[in-house]
């Protein structure tokens, strides 16, 4: 790939701030899980780092390169981002991590929970004034508005939009939200949790991240940012889990019609 290639050459480019890079790195295999990009793990000595390689269609799902390097520039203070090296509007090179995924048992585990809670508080905590507060049913629209006739699926149009329509008018405040917190961006490492692929992140909905993560049963104990988080956003917490399976759906079918539009191509 010849991006990847470019990037390696233009190592000494990277602000790795150490001295442990004094050569070109070189691939040791691509990381497999992503559904949007491409990631490969690359070293040099002791040192190694993730090259992500952005997906052709980011623009198509939603995806704001400049708001992703906002985003990652605010939280690298709070640890719960890995280093950024390199981001540019076609790659991200940051810092390689030793750990798992987030497993079914660590939702279980008080300990995990609280180190994910507390991560998650730390998060929600930055101030971020040059950003505007996520607009749901616009960023919707513009999915269906590239799916035309594919999406004649009776009622979940306007299903989605009703739901996105309730949250926009909710009073809520507006935090750094992640929007794809699913097990496969949670990173259990010895140092703590390190939450992965911010490029979906705005400022949204403060009890998004925990229905995406556990579901309504227990977003409680996951965004307890304030005592009376779940007395004050109870009712919105049914149609923003309508909104975030349309956000899925929809993000599906833009993939499907990419990927058919391409082939029809013949690219």
């Amino acid at each position: 790939m010849q991006l990847l290639q470019q990037t390696l050459a233009n190592w000494r480019q990277w602000n790795t701030d150490c001295g442990s890079l004094n050569a070109q790195p070189t691939v040791l295999r691509e990381l497999i899980g992503g559904q949007t990009n491409r990631s490969f793990l690359v070293a040099s000595g002791e040192f190694k780092a993730v090259v992500r390689i952005n997906a052709m269609n980011g623009t198509n799902l939603g995806i704001d390169r400049q708001r992703e390097a906002l985003i990652l520039t605010l939280l690298q203070p709070t640890g719960a981002v890995p280093k950024v090296y390199l981001h540019t509007d076609k790659v991200l090179v940051s810092a390689f991590h030793e750990g798992r995924p987030w497993r079914d048992e660590d939702s279980r585990s008080a300990e995990r929970v609280t180190e994910l809670n507390q991560l998650l508080q730390r998060i929600q905590a930055i101030e971020v004034t040059s950003l505007e507060r996520r607009n749901y049913v616009q960023y919707c629209q513009a999915y269906i508005n590239q799916l035309g006739s594919a999406f004649a699926i009776e009622g979940l149009q306007q299903t989605i939009l009703t739901a996105a329509a309730a949250i926009d008018a909710g009073d809520w405040p507006a935090v750094i939200c992640h929007h794809d917190l699913v097990p496969e961006n949670i990173l259990v490492t010895e140092g703590g949790p390190i939450i992965l692929d911010w490029e979906y992140a705005a400022l949204g909905h403060p009890a998004l991240d925990a229905l995406r993560l556990y579901g309504t049963d227990r977003s409680s104990q996951y965004v307890n940012t304030a005592p009376d988080i779940e007395k004050k956003f109870g009712e919105s917490l049914k149609p923003l889990a309508i909104l975030l399976r349309g956000m899925d759906d929809l993000w599906s079918l833009v993939q499907i019609k990419f990927s058919e539009d391409r082939y029809e191509q013949g690219t």
